[in-house]
């Protein structure tokens, strides 16, 4: 008769132990409280028992296993340690407060207190994290105040306190530091670019760079680049300096062009020959091929030369048609 009942005893014990929650070693909430629900897979009716606050919004706390058997022994729960915790890692969700957003609180204290930093630049702030990496409670305002700041303007380094959301004054404050200096807008190319291509206002992209490394012959403006060609092969994303670029070659050495002279009423056209190559605006000589002359003027379209006011005495050299405006 013991030995029949005996069976069935051992076999509750193993089905009790079967059905003991396991703790969990790491967890995530989205709420203020840590409950036994999110330590355990199955904490029953236990499952809304608060256990401890949940740390803030985007950063990571502990709770010691001794607290935890403490609520779930009060609470019912049968439960296993089968790791030999400790402690359970929990981390917290929340909103995103946008990096932009912390960055302009920052530069705007720095400048603040150093009003000469920017001059006509923005300041760039780069986290020493990579990221400021703020989060506020899903039901709060994506909000940060820059509580105390430190820079020191040799090194460009700073370190704050900061506070999300910024009117919240339970919420612990924040240590972020990194690195605060001015930058320029620079124009660059979306694309690598050859010789002889033609940069147009889809090609251009921007970039900031650190003033200090913006020489006087880097691009600053992108009508420096519209309508120009590179001297040599150029890179996508790179500062272009102004030697990197050329206005393209309208005419070819030794190719025909159409020559024009006005003045008042008067205008004539020849045509002749460049004795140069040349871009828009440039001055080349051209040869009369009807008079074997030479004149200089200025490129004004593809093969088209135009005489300006100094080569008006030579431009009656030209046997060319002549017609009234």
């Amino acid at each position: 008769m013991l030995r029949a009942l005996f069976v069935p005893v051992a076999f509750v014990a193993l089905a009790g132990q079967a059905m003991a929650a396991e703790l969990r070693p790491a967890i995530t909430v989205t709420g203020a409280y840590v409950t036994l629900g999110d330590l355990f897979d199955d904490a029953g009716d236990a499952a809304t028992v608060i256990v401890a606050d949940a740390p803030v919004p985007g950063l990571t706390g502990e709770v010691s296993v001794s607290r935890i058997s403490l609520a779930a022994r009060r609470s019912g729960v049968e439960w296993r340690n089968a790791s030999g915790l400790s402690h359970v890692v929990v981390a917290r969700n929340g909103l995103s407060v946008p990096d932009a957003d912390v960055a302009t609180a920052i530069s705007t204290a720095i400048t603040q207190r150093n009003p000469t930093l920017i001059g006509n630049n923005t300041l760039q702030v780069d986290f020493t994290n990579g990221a400021a990496g703020l989060q506020v409670a899903d039901n709060a305002p994506q909000t940060v105040a820059v509580e105390q700041i430190a820079f020191n303007p040799r090194t460009a380094q700073f370190e704050a306190l900061i506070r999300a959301p910024a009117n919240d004054m339970l919420t612990p404050l924040r240590r972020l530091s990194g690195r605060v200096y001015p930058v320029v807008d620079v124009p660059v190319l979306t694309h690598d670019m050859q010789p002889g291509d033609l940069v147009k206002a889809q090609d251009i992209d921007w970039i900031k760079m650190p003033t200090s490394r913006v020489s006087q012959n880097i691009i600053t403006s992108q009508d420096h680049l519209l309508g120009m060609s590179p001297r040599r092969p150029v890179r996508q994303g790179e500062a272009l300096r102004l030697s990197d670029l050329s206005a393209p070659v309208v005419v070819e050495k030794g190719g025909l062009v159409d020559v024009l002279y006005s003045t008042g009423s008067l205008s004539l056209s020849a045509r002749g020959r460049a004795l140069q190559a040349g871009a828009i605006g440039d001055v080349i000589t051209v040869l009369n091929t009807t008079s074997n002359r030479t004149i200089q003027g200025v490129v004004e379209a593809p093969n088209v030369v135009r005489i300006d006011g100094a080569g008006s005495a030579r431009a009656a050299a030209l046997p060319a048609s002549a017609t009234k405006s």
